[in-house]
């Protein structure tokens, strides 16, 4: 589908501008300042980074690149709103399978009208149409919205991503008539080697509590690493109730939490915001074990799950879960945390403890020094972006101020 006209950007809207003078009839002002603000509103609340994009997809669809893509798809999850996912919505439509990378900003800054719309046109008979991302699946949940919930149920037993997509959207739906669907597969796959990853995520949703056992039976026991992630994070969904189990398995080697290539590690990070953990409770839990007398494999394996942890924790990826929102630390807080020294003489930072299990030349003592560099460049763009927000909401309060000046006339004696 295509815009029945190019979106029309805040720099090429043409704005009627009114003296404020006592000759103009108080209901002649009223006219054009309600004139003034609907449209320019929604125009003014789409991000640079939007327009740009958009530009480019009309313009120059070949300079669209993945990784500049990626980049400015970042920017506008973080500082986006309603406004910039309903300009990128028909431009998605338009081409959805070379744009799937729009499809978490839908998410989360859309709303029901726009899982409605994304239902109407990428679905089929129950089935995503050719050519549609599967990320859909996720974001028509995450929106809330209910029709679609047997929907994303026919889908949880498919392909890969697809399963995946289906069971993540189902997690932000009631699944009350679910629910005995969902018991009977998780028992149908219970105790197996392989099996749909992300089905033990609905776990919650059977109203059972016993599968918070099951799930850390089944994951010490037959799953294979390759199916860790919806384990993980299925345990982590039960609450403060799972917290010991889920601390207890990041630090066993036998889930893996630390493993890129099976997602083991994202999975942890998703399931530990869940859980809301703080990462000064996770350094007191490691430095515990790296001060105990467990050897030195199961030492370096701890180092190597709280690296890959801090790593997430460094960029903050959109997890697209309610439950996991991003940590409350800044950057700054986390340099000061796990990179000072407590006394110039010796060097008692994670960076010094990780030396005295490390080799020097360990990739993960490596990743550290990394990790220390970039919270170190996040902190001072931290600082940048609220200093520049803080600017931008002075000049819009004093536009405004211009934009209306009969407001304080009129309050005038």
């Amino acid at each position: 589908m295509s815009c029945a006209r190019p979106w029309t950007y805040a720099g090429s809207a043409t704005r009627t501008t009114v003296e404020p003078t006592s000759t103009c009839p108080l209901e002649q002002r009223d006219e054009l300042k309600s004139s003034l603000t609907p449209v320019d509103e929604e125009r003014a609340a789409v991000l640079l980074a939007t327009r740009e994009l958009l530009d480019r997809y009309r313009t120059a669809p070949h300079a669209a690149t993945r990784r500049w893509e990626s980049a400015i798809v970042d920017v506008i999850l973080r500082h986006g709103s309603s406004s910039d996912a309903r300009a990128l919505l028909a431009a998605f439509l338009d081409d959805p399978r070379a744009r799937r990378r729009l499809v978490p900003v839908f998410a989360r800054h859309g709303d029901l009208p726009t899982a409605e719309r994304l239902v109407a046109v990428c679905v089929d008979a129950g089935r995503l149409r050719e050519g549609v991302p599967t990320e859909v699946l996720h974001a028509v949940g995450y929106l809330g919205y209910e029709p679609a919930e047997r929907m994303l149920w026919d889908h949880v037993e498919g392909p890969y991503d697809e399963a995946m997509n289906a069971c993540l959207g189902l997690l932000h739906l009631p699944c009350r008539d679910l629910r005995t669907d969902i018991a009977q597969a998780l028992e149908r796959h219970f105790g197996v080697n392989l099996f749909p990853e992300f089905l033990p995520v609905l776990a919650t949703k059977t109203g059972d509590p016993s599968w918070l056992d099951k799930l850390v039976t089944w994951g010490e026991g037959g799953a294979s690493t390759d199916c860790n992630g919806g384990l993980i994070l299925g345990i982590a969904l039960h609450g403060g109730r799972a917290r010991t189990a889920f601390t207890q398995l990041l630090w066993n080697p036998r889930w893996e939490a630390h493993g890129p290539g099976t997602g083991s590690d994202y999975w942890a990070y998703a399931g530990a915001r869940a859980l809301g953990l703080s990462m000064a409770e996770l350094y007191a839990d490691l430095v515990a074990r790296l001060e105990s007398d467990a050897d030195v494999d199961d030492k370096r394996h701890c180092l190597s799950t709280f690296t890959a942890l801090l790593g997430y924790w460094a960029s903050r990826p959109w997890l697209g879960l309610r439950s996991a929102p991003d940590p409350a630390e800044t950057c700054d807080a986390l340099l000061d945390l796990l990179f000072a020294w407590s006394t110039p003489h010796r060097d008692d930072s994670l960076i010094g403890l990780a030396g005295q299990v490390l080799d020097s030349d360990d990739r993960d003592l490596a990743r550290l020094h990394e990790l220390e560099n970039e919270l170190h460049v996040r902190a001072v763009h931290e600082v940048e972006v609220r200093s520049l927000m803080s600017r931008g909401w002075k000049n819009r309060d004093r536009n405004r101020q211009s934009a209306n000046p009969w407001r304080s006339r009129r309050a005038a004696p």
